[in-house]
Order: C-alpha cells, then structure tokens, then sequence
C-alpha cells in the first residue's frame, strides 16, 4: 500500500483575487463546489492501493482543511509546519513522518492544487511508481505534453528502467514556446511535480545529499506535538534549508526515474491555465455566476456576487469577488504575482486576505466601514462558539438573522432568535455560540474609536488561540 502525501501549503498568488493567501486556490471553489484539495484527496481514498492520507500545511489554513477532509468524511493525518521552507523540508518532513510508523512505508506525494480528471489512470500510474519506488528509485511522474508550454518544466528520460519508467537523463527549465516544440520532439515530458519512494531511500538520499537539512528534520519529528488533533512539527524544522526537493534531491541523486503518464493533468498555475481546463462555450468564453457576455471570445467571466456584463472582449479574465475585480490579459496571466507584488508593496490587505475571513468555528466577511463604525456579517457552525473574549475599543450590537444563538455578555447567557438583538458595552466580556443543528448568523455592528481584529483579548478559547 502507499500513503498518499498532500502538500497544501502553497499560496497560488497567480489566481488573486480568488486565490490569497487566507484562503489559497487549493482550498478555493475552483471547479464547481469542492476544492481542488478535495479533488485530490478523493484521489486517493476508497482503493486499497492507498492508506490514511498525510497532508502537509502550514498553521493558518489547518481548520478549513481539517473542515473539508471532514466534508469528504475522510479522517487524514494533518501535519503543520511551523515556518515556510519550501518542499524539500515539508517532503522529508512527511518521510520521516510515516518512517517513525512504518519503516517500510511507500509514499506518493502529491500537491493539492493540480487537476486530474482520470482517477483511474492516476492509480495505474502510481502503482507502476511505487513498484519502481520499492526497488530503491525516487521516482517521478512525467506527464506526456500535449502542446509546448512554457510554463512548465520539462523531463528527459534517459535509458529503460523497470515496470515502464525511464531514469531521468536531465531537467530543463521552463522554455521558449520553440524551444518547448523542440523538447516535444525529443520526447520531453512535463514535470508534473509528483513524486513517489521509499521513506527509508529518501531519508538516506537527504542524509547524504542535505545533512543539515536531515538533521534539522529529524530533531523537528522528534519535537513534534499534538496540538487539539493537528501533528506540530517542532522548532527545529526552521533550520531546513529553504530549497525545492527538485534542486536539492532529484537533480543531484544517482536513484531518479520517471514513469510516463498520459492521463489529463494541469497545475492550474493561472488564469489561462484555468481557461484552457474549463469547459467553454463555442467562442471559447468560460463564465460563472452573475454573468451575461455578448460578441465575447477565448474569456474567463467570473463573478463572485455582482452582475458582471461583457461585450466584446477577448483573450480577458475578468474576476469579481467581493472586494476586488481583476481585469487581465490572459496571454499575460502570469503577471498576476507581479500585481500581487505590488498590492503588497502598497500595503493593501486585498492582497493576502479575503473579504470573507475563514475561523475554525465559521466565517465572517466586512459588508460596510466607516467613521468609527464597522458592518460584519457573522456565521457560526452547529455546535461551534467563537472566544470569550472582550474590547478595550469599540462595543457592540448583535441581531440574529438565522439560526438560534446562545449569547453571554458578562454573568448572563441568553438565547436569541431570528429578528432579535443584544448590546455589547465596550470592556464587556462576551461570548457567541452555536447550540443548534442549523448554522447561526448574525450582523454585527462595531462603533468605537479603533476597530481592528487585534483588539480582542480572548479569556477562553476552543481552539487554543491566544
């Protein structure tokens, strides 16, 4: 059996404003309802070629992927990193990981934010890798390309190998659109960033390869805690050398192969990649939500809430959400990290968080700001309760507008209904919960002098924030 390892710690910048780093294109609607971490864990689960999936993730986004692998009634190993060091620290993480529960543990690792429609073609190929895998290779998988990218990097197999794979004679580079007709030519393959060994073999080749990064991995694993069902990896993960595991592993080991796959595969890298795996009408425009396109081609149409109307357009992505709207180039879609950059660089909050901020217990998103005042709209999962917590800057009024809620407000608890309110005075400790089957909903209005999320001191708290 092989256990699947999902790394999902990516922020996909090249997709803003639907893709931030709050809420990432893994764990974003792309395609339909489920994310494409969905789509990927339904990948590997209900076969018995594959055990318990491992997720690799950092800290902020642990409960929205907790709350989807829970939607998919999955129940996997989620392991956090504590500091961002590429995937070289996150791959030898999660081989140390499974090594220290089977010393002969086969894993297949996997990012969360590709799409592959063909899951039967996706196991065939990871049967035929992790027999190679079993042998001692560190193995690849290398998607045959069916026109020249330039976006990706490309594989040149070198001499036969066991069960179908190929050992890796050298990497290139993202190409020039002719130089990528050329590697086609050759034979190339795209290097699709999946990975499948041994953890034993790998652990050797990282001990041998990146002894500091082994050792700093190592110790991590042995820190690791427990912390309300997450696995956190210890302090000295920050040590890891920040480097990808294809520059630091599979470039330099004597043990690659690749195995050739032929299965339908995009890494939805940016808006003309998510164009060209869409479904399409026949002028080629992609549309969602409240949208209405006339004398319009080759476009991606989104909205995220309001009437978006198009006329004429082609080769645009045009992406509403609630708080911002972008029009690009699809032909220049990449630059959408460039923009990112700079939305950074201004200091703007648009770029890395969402209008609608995600919190283990629900969601709240900003409707209104002003002068001293503030609107949010607050929604809280059965069974689910924010903080106690109180303000030192602003107080509250709270209406239900859904759901039943139990309220504390200093030495009393209550229950609200639909239509009713509360008053919070500022200093008042405080408390919103769930108590029902149906999901609470409230409008929340903030009137004080400072209005910001860190002006909360919580007392108690679920979910261990400070």
């Amino acid at each position: 059996m092989v256990v699947p390892v999902i790394l999902s710690g990516g922020s996909g910048t090249r997709l803003w404003p639907l893709s931030r780093a709050d809420l990432p294109k893994q764990l974003a609607p792309l395609f339909g309802e489920e994310s494409l971490f969905q789509h990927t864990v339904r990948r590997v689960v209900g076969s018995p070629l594959y055990q318990t999936p491992v997720v690799l993730a950092s800290a902020d986004g642990r409960f929205l992927i907790r709350e989807q692998l829970q939607a998919l009634g999955v129940d996997g190993k989620i392991v956090l990193e504590p500091a961002r060091r590429d995937t070289l620290a996150a791959i030898a993480a999660a081989a140390a990981v499974a090594y220290e529960d089977d010393p002969e543990a086969i894993l297949l690792i996997m990012p969360s934010d590709h799409l592959i429609t063909d899951a039967d073609a996706f196991a065939e190929a990871a049967e035929a890798a992790a027999k190679v895998a079993a042998e001692g290779g560190i193995v690849t998988l290398g998607v045959r390309p069916t026109h020249p990218a330039t976006g990706y990097g490309y594989i040149a197999p070198g001499e036969p190998g066991p069960d179908g794979s190929f050992k890796i004679a050298r990497f290139l580079e993202k190409p020039s659109a002719d130089a990528a007709a050329t590697l086609i030519d050759e034979g190339c393959l795209w290097n699709a960033g999946m990975f499948c060994f041994r953890a034993a073999s790998l652990l050797d080749e990282v001990a041998r390869l990146e002894p500091e990064t082994h050792a700093a991995i190592k110790a991590a694993v042995a820190e690791a805690s427990d912390d309300i069902g997450f696995t956190v990896l210890g302090p000295s993960f920050e040590k890891a050398r920040a480097i990808s595991f294809d520059y630091a592993v599979m470039e330099r080991t004597e043990s690659s192969f690749v195995v050739p796959v032929t299965f339908s595969w995009s890494d939805v890298g940016d808006w003309k990649a998510f164009w060209e795996a869409t479904d399409q009408s026949s002028d080629g425009v992609t549309t969602e939500g409240d949208v209405v396109v006339l004398d319009s081609k080759n476009s991606i149409v989104r909205s995220g809430g309001r009437l978006i109307c198009a006329v004429g357009v082609e080769n645009l992505a045009i992406v509403e959400t609630p708080d911002a709207v972008l029009v690009a180039d699809l032909q220049q879609a990449q630059k959408v990290k460039q923009l990112v950059g700079t939305l950074s660089a201004q200091g703007r909050s648009e770029a890395s968080e969402h209008a609608r901020v995600y919190r283990p217990w629900g969601w709240y998103q900003t409707m209104d700001i002003g002068d001293r005042f503030r609107v949010k709209r607050i929604a809280v999962k059965p069974g689910a309760k924010l903080s106690l917590q109180k303000h030192f800057h602003r107080a509250e009024h709270w209406v239900v507008v859904r759901g039943t809620a139990e309220i504390t407000v200093g030495e009393e608890t209550k229950i609200l209904r639909e239509n009713e309110s509360i008053f919070i005075p500022m200093g008042e400790v405080h408390r919103l919960a769930n108590p029902g089957r149906i999901g609470v909903e409230i409008i929340e209005v903030q009137t004080g002098a400072y209005l910001e999320e860190d002006d909360i001191v919580r007392i108690q708290d679920d979910f261990g924030r400070q």
